[in-house]
């Protein structure tokens, strides 16, 4: 109603208002000569004399600063430049400019280049050179986004910098300078300082559309013009025309300035169910793709018109939102027509816009196909502009009515029927994602991907595919000892394409937790991690959050509470954002409705992820979950169709598949069954039924991840003389130096301890997996010759990639002579990528390994020292051991004195003091213990590891 009320006002008072709306800007995507019959368009089919600016798209930029082509076919074979200029015979008047950036062209070239004053010179020269080489009479930015998508912090200055360096060389040539921006409010927090922009541009094309779609769950209006009632959160009370443009101008924009957009192109939705037909309403992914636009979740103009007019399809207008949408089936459209535009116009005129944009001219019924004339979108913009009749307002709400004959008339009608939206069911925020059509493939053509390895994009020899390889660090390694020892500056980028430090949860407040603030935050390892960001552009840095340090009831009463999913999400966001800059995020829950759950949690861990990957998304975010491996997950914990598209991957555990708590020996991760299990369960506990159970639960395999570990699973056998797969054991084998745990080994320690004398290894070719054994000690494992076996399995299911779990326990330092990272170069290897040689491989000095065996058995570092075990052990490879153990200084001048009880890892409390507590961590054979004392008034938690009011300890 409010919106109804505003828009009755607007055309009340509409005369009487001087209104600065006088440009009319038309955006023109080159790639529509590519498209087939109805669809195809070429740069003589623009009207030049319906825009007051037309804005070519696009060029991009090189690595060196310079405009380059992106598609030189088009642009300079066929001439597609010089055709376009030559406009100007057909109207004198009309100004011709060409655009830089676009979806596909991302952010990180565009950050380097304007945070480098030499850089930065060298682009304005070749902008001018390009402009005045090509006869354009100006320049448009499209950079999406800086500061995201690959940006930095800086660019956020960066990007003024670069303004005024081509202002003011502009104001020297007479050039125009325009720029392409996101629309809503956040953006001015990140990447826009507006008052600066406002200094510099001569207009700001604002994309005020792309605001709901496919990607919410649910129905939403492309570009409402207002909000609905119940949109009144955070995220998504910007998500509206009115809050974007009011954000602007409060921002510092002159009114004059911004150039309001909208579409000549709508989104589509395919309906979770064909009787719930609302705004709002529940969605399963994108509708289908249009005959000429060939992309699920979009149509262009035409396209919506032709289908409409083709009958079958029911018509609606929300009044509240001021656009209307259509349904058929499970389709479900948003989009604009000539009433809507015609409001939006006039809603610009009202706020003393400087003009309207269209994106994209070549999307409109360039030869009135639909029976509303040639260009009816742009026709409505540019007559509503220079004085078009205003249409009017309709506030009743009628029943829709299913529409099959072909709209004839050119005149702006009132859509036939109106209806006023309730509640949806779900309410998942949104994100602003803005166009991505920048490439100039040639619909026709099918990119076919070989069996393995790289392939050129055919349009563009810059652009190439690869798989994934995530590598999954742990901060806990840090205090390990000798050459066991890795740090966040051990990390190899180069070898890697994403990077998840696992260092994060979540309390049952909602609240964020770190796992270990000392290391990450006094001693610097989140600092040291953006800086790697900035030596490794290209690969992205990721946090991890959960695992088996946060127990399941506390996720599950998290998800259950609206209000603490709403402070999970605020202040995850906030931490990638603004506290430190990541790329994404993992979720590691182990696992919903098990280990504390309910049984609620399966849904509600869907409403929960679907929300977080809303706001994620609105800032570029990835999203990533780690889930377990075998399909009994699926029915109890997993919702695997909904839980897949909000996900940008899914790391699939499969290792650990047979371990001491089988009591028989077993292959941790084996690629196939042996055909001798003896149950259906079994039967699912190798590689490839893992695999073949996700993709059958409607996980999309370009989604899926394989996760295989770096530890290997040790077993102590019953007897030294069976020894074979599915033998008798009798618990878990002996911990290894570095690690300190029974029952596992890192890769490291394993192929160290394998050079002693006694060991067998066994392949099993029926299984693919390794094992070895010395007497009693068993062991299985993944060796080189496995991992690239599992590269050409995840190439041959046209998975995303491969993931590697406990990276840090990679032979980083080369101490058994296999290389430095001898099990991560082995996942590039078997996934086809090209990375760089190792550099000083060959220098690399094998150690000195003993063969004494330690008799020692102390479990806890002696009360004044922390000296290290008298038994003779391995030197790194690379410096000489240090004869003191010792990894963080105390927080005390003297020793803690040592508590009665101490786990192997964690905390203890004091039994005479209440606000004392002890921690316990790993230190080679040792434990090292560090004194701690809560800050006044406060108590030590056992159950949350944290000071807390004495009202809520146990004491």
């Amino acid at each position: 109603m409010k919106a109804a009320v505003v828009a009755g006002l607007l055309l009340i008072s509409i005369a009487s208002i001087n209104a600065a709306t006088d440009r009319v800007v038309c955006y023109f995507g080159s790639w529509a000569t590519y498209r087939i019959g109805n669809g195809k368009f070429e740069v003589e089919d623009i009207n030049p004399n319906l825009c007051t600016h037309i804005i070519y798209t696009f060029v991009g930029l090189d690595t060196k600063g310079n405009v380059k082509i992106l598609d030189n076919w088009f642009d300079i074979s066929l001439g597609g430049f010089s055709r376009f200029v030559q406009l100007k015979n057909r109207n004198p008047n009309v100004k011709l400019m060409i655009s830089i950036g676009g979806w596909n062209e991302g952010s990180a070239t565009y950050s380097t280049m304007a945070n480098s004053d030499l850089l930065r010179a060298v682009f304005v020269d070749s902008v001018v050179t390009f402009v005045r080489r090509y006869g354009f009479d100006g320049f448009d930015i499209d950079w999406e986004y800086p500061t995201l998508r690959g940006g930095a912090v800086e660019d956020r200055v960066g990007f003024i910098k670069l303004l005024r360096d081509l202002r003011t060389r502009f104001d020297r040539e007479g050039f125009i300078l325009s720029i392409g921006t996101a629309a809503t409010a956040d953006y001015l927090v990140s990447a826009y300082d507006v008052p600066e922009i406002n200094k510099y541009v001569d207009f700001v094309n604002l994309m005020t559309y792309d605001l709901h779609a496919y990607w919410d769950a649910q129905t939403g209006a492309n570009a409402p013009l207002y909000p609905n009632v119940w949109e009144t959160g955070f995220t998504t009370s910007m998500l509206n025309v009115d809050a974007c443009v009011r954000a602007w101008l409060n921002g510092g924009l002159s009114s004059s300035k911004l150039i309001m957009g909208v579409p000549a192109f709508g989104h589509t939705f395919k309906l979770a169910s064909t009787q719930d037909t609302r705004i709002g309403a529940r969605t399963i992914g994108p509708g289908d793709a249009g005959p000429y636009t060939l992309e699920p979740g979009t149509l262009s103009y035409l396209e919506v018109c032709e289908k409409l007019n083709g009958g079958g399809y029911t018509t609606a207008f929300s009044n509240e939102q001021q656009v209307p949408y259509a349904f058929r089936g499970d389709q479900w459209i948003s989009y604009d027509n000539t009433y809507s535009i015609a409001l939006k116009v006039q809603y610009a005129k009202w706020m003393n816009l400087g003009g309207v944009m269209i994106w994209s001219i070549e999307s409109d019924d360039a030869k009135g196909i639909c029976g509303e004339g040639q260009f009816p979108i742009t026709s409505t913009v540019f007559s509503e502009v220079f004085g078009g009749t205003a249409p009017t307002i309709t506030t009743t709400t009628t029943r829709p009515t299913t529409t099959t004959t072909t709209t004839t008339s050119t005149t702006k009608v009132v859509p036939a029927t109106t209806t006023t939206t309730s509640r949806p069911v779900v309410t998942t925020t949104t994100t602003t994602t803005t166009r991505r059509t920048t490439t100039t493939k040639r619909p026709t053509e099918k990119l076919v991907c070989p069996s393995s390895g790289y392939l050129r994009d055919p349009n563009n020899c810059g652009q190439f595919y690869q798989y994934k390889v995530f590598c999954f660090f742990n901060n806990e390694a840090a205090y390990r000892v000798g050459a066991g020892k890795r740090t966040v500056d051990d990390i190899n980028g180069d070898l890697c394409t994403h990077v998840i430090y696992n260092s994060i949860t979540l309390t049952n407040t909602g609240t964020l937790k770190l796992l270990d603030s000392y290391n990450d935050v006094t001693n610097g390892a989140f600092n040291r991690l953006q800086a790697m960001r900035l030596r490794y552009p290209n690969v992205k840095f990721m946090i991890g959050l959960g695992g088996a340090t946060t127990t399941s009831a506390t996720f599950s009463r998290v998800v259950s509470v609206p209000a603490l999913r709403q402070a999970a999400v605020k202040t995850i966001v906030s931490f990638l954002t603004q506290q430190y800059q990541f790329d994404g995020l993992d979720f590691y829950w182990q696992y919903p409705v098990m280990k504390g759950g309910t049984p609620e949690d399966r849904p509600n861990f869907v409403t929960f992820i679907a929300e977080l990957s809303a706001n994620m998304r609105m800032y570029g975010l990835v999203l990533t979950l780690t889930v377990a491996p075998t399909d009994d997950f699926f029915m109890s914990s997993y919702d695997v169709p909904n839980l897949v598209r909000y996900v940008d991957y899914l790391h699939v555990t499969a290792f650990n598949l047979h371990a001491f708590w089988d009591g028989k020996t077993g292959h941790q991760s084996a690629i196939n069954a042996s055909g001798r299990e003896g149950s259906n369960y079994e039967a699912q506990l190798n590689v490839d039924a893992i695999i073949s159970g996700w993709i059958k639960a409607g996980a999309p395999s370009s989604k899926l991840v394989l996760g295989i570990s770096s530890n290997a699973v040790t077993f102590k056998l019953y007897d030294e003389k069976d020894n074979g797969v599915g033998v008798r054991a009798a618990g878990r084998g002996e911990p290894g130096p570095y690690t300190t745990t029974e029952g596992i080994m890192s890769f490291q320690e394993l192929c160290v301890a394998k050079e002693q004398d006694g060991w067998t290894t066994i392949l099993d070719r029926t299984q693919q997996g390794y094992y070895a054994h010395k007497g009693r000690w068993w062991v299985s494992y993944d060796d080189l010759p496995i991992v690239l076996l599992k590269g050409a399995y995840a190439i041959s299911r046209s998975l995303a990639g491969i993931a590697l779990f406990n990276a840090e326990g990679d032979d980083a330092v080369n101490e058994c002579g296999k290389g430095s990272y001898p099990l991560l170069r082995s996942v590039n290897a078997g996934l086809n990528r090209k990375v760089p040689d190792e550099s000083g491989a060959t220098t690399t000095v094998k150690p000195t390994i003993t063969t004494t065996k330690t008799t020692t058995s102390t479990t806890m570092a002696p009360s004044t020292t922390t000296k290290a075990p008298t038994t003779t052990t391995k030197a790194p490879t690379t410096t000489t051991k240090p004869t003191t153990t010792t990894t963080k200084k105390p927080t005390e001048a003297t020793p803690p004195p040592m508590p009665q009880y101490c786990p192997s890892k964690g905390y203890v409390r004091d039994p005479s003091d209440c606000a004392i507590y002890y921690r316990c961590i790993p230190n080679g054979l040792f434990l090292t213990v560090w004194k701690y004392t809560c800050p006044s008034g406060l108590l030590f938690n056992l159950s949350s590891s944290t000071c807390e009011y004495a009202s809520k300890v146990n004491c």
